[in-house]
């Protein structure tokens, strides 16, 4: 069931990128799934510059709920780190912390990125442990004269398990022309680290 409607947002994707109005070639994640409460690496790529300007830089927001993003080491770019102030502190890595990043920033390229070119981002965040949600990366193009925003979010929030997924996820997709991207998140059969694996599951007997 969920490759089924995996597929089906994958076709969706396809269309809309290549030929569907209002929206063409958007910044796009370079995977369509990702494990609950995995440490998950990603590629955002920035398909063009703004309306012909080249890209010098490229804004990420870390969703809300989200506490453990990171961008990868990019000799290109500076990276830069908006931080958020939590709510309460919490543990991580054995210490207190009372804030983390709320926006990756990627700036003052070595060289700009072509407005016909395309560039890719890399980073990693840990997904929400809710399998069947829809997570979606709002980020922002930052060119020499102008941005392009990818920040829209659906009215309704999307969840695979809605019989109406695919419908909503077409309507979505073809109601902006700047639909922030987005992956579905998957229930793991076992927890990703292998110290926290259930006994059965060590030895390939169980898948939770």
């Amino acid at each position: 069931m969920i490759k089924k409607t995996l597929l089906t947002v994958a076709v969706i994707a396809s269309f809309t990128i290549n030929g569907a109005e209002p929206a063409k070639a958007h910044n796009s994640l370079n995977i369509k799934e990702g494990y609950a409460g995995y440490s998950t690496h990603m590629v955002l790529s920035v398909s063009h510059g703004c309306h012909g300007s080249p890209v010098v830089g490229l804004r990420i927001k870390v969703p809300d709920g989200i506490t453990n993003a990171k961008a990868a080491f990019d000799p290109a770019w500076d990276i830069e780190y908006k931080m958020r102030t939590l709510e309460e502190p919490m543990m991580s890595h054995g210490r207190s912390i009372n804030e983390v990043v709320g926006e990756i920033i990627w700036k003052n390229p070595l060289k700009v990125v072509p407005a016909d070119a395309w560039y890719p981002f890399k980073f990693r965040m840990t997904l929400p442990d809710e399998p069947g949600k829809v997570f979606h990366i709002q980020n922002i193009t930052v060119c020499e004269e102008g941005t392009d925003p990818y920040v829209d979010l659906p009215e309704v929030a999307l969840d695979i398990r809605d019989p109406d997924f695919a419908k909503k996820t077409w309507a979505f997709m073809t109601a902006t022309p700047t639909p922030a991207p987005f992956l579905v998140i998957r229930a793991p059969e076992k927890k990703q680290n292998a110290w926290e694996w259930t006994p059965a599951q060590a030895r390939g007997e169980a898948s939770q």
